[in-house]
């Protein structure tokens, strides 16, 4: 079998020209399926933390609204296995259980990267677009996780800052989308800027995932191979020297996650 990540820039190539896989009307079942689970926990799910949000207020601190939410992600990830839609294999996160005051980047090949992340994370804080906080199927979570929106450069600075030295990690995904030029889009540097001002360490997780689903563009009830597969590796820490700025921190975690990726992938 050629690599995962040879074969997953083939897929992903054919997937954002239109081309679908082949149609296998058992697996695509079990696609749907899986895909119906995904919108049905938004949807009971994320009313249930809504309500909690505004009834309990701050009295549910948001590290327990982090712990309540990785629950529910849990849950998802054991109805994929059991649809037999999901293959996921997760390296090297044992020691990141006990993580603190910590600034987490990651790439962004799938849609599903942030659940399966913060499933297997430690309690975290998410970095999300703020158009989803109008999402039903979302916004009762993020508001009890006390998530952390990207609209606003200062206030999402101010706000990554106060996660970190409460003590708190906060993930985020300096690509800004779903990776378009693969391997890497270009990184922002607010996540850069938080860790600089924080005086905190970046935690680096790298994510291989096989095929064009759930990748940008490509469209989510299209019919993929079955079931899907990713990878998730705990990749090395870095910390800010003394005559580094931002910018350049940025740039030095980019360029490492660029060697990553173009490193032979994992077989699954």
């Amino acid at each position: 079998m050629s690599t995962l990540r040879a074969t997953s820039r083939a897929n992903e190539a054919d997937g954002r020209r239109g081309r679908a896989g082949a149609f296998h009307p058992g697996s695509y079942c079990r696609q749907m399926l899986a895909t119906s689970l995904f919108f049905a926990i938004g949807i009971l799910g994320s009313p249930t933390f809504w309500i909690l949000h505004v009834i309990a207020g701050r009295r549910i601190p948001a590290r327990q609204g982090q712990k309540m939410v990785r629950w529910l992600f849990r849950i998802y990830i054991k109805g994929m296995r059991a649809l037999g839609t999901l293959r996921l294999e997760v390296r090297g996160f044992e020691a990141l259980q006990d993580m603190r005051g910590t600034v987490i980047v990651s790439n962004h090949p799938a849609l599903l990267d942030a659940l399966f992340l913060i499933a297997h994370l430690p309690p975290t804080a998410c970095v999300m677009r703020a158009d989803l906080l109008g999402n039903p199927a979302m916004c009762g979570s993020a508001l009890l996780a006390g998530y952390v929106t990207n609209d606003s450069g200062p206030a999402f600075v101010r706000q990554g800052i106060e996660k970190i030295r409460a003590g708190g990690n906060l993930l985020i995904f300096p690509e800004g989308t779903r990776t378009l030029n693969p391997p890497l889009n270009r990184f922002k540097h607010g996540f850069a800027l938080v860790a600089a001002r924080s005086q905190a360490d970046v935690q680096t997780v790298v994510i291989e995932h096989r095929g064009p689903h759930l990748a940008k563009g490509v469209s989510l009830f299209s019919p993929a191979a079955m079931p899907l597969q990713f990878v998730l590796r705990a990749g090395e820490r870095f910390v800010l020297n003394p005559d580094e700025t931002p910018h350049e921190f940025s740039q030095r975690i980019e360029s490492w996650f660029r060697a990553e990726l173009e490193k032979p992938a994992s077989n699954l």
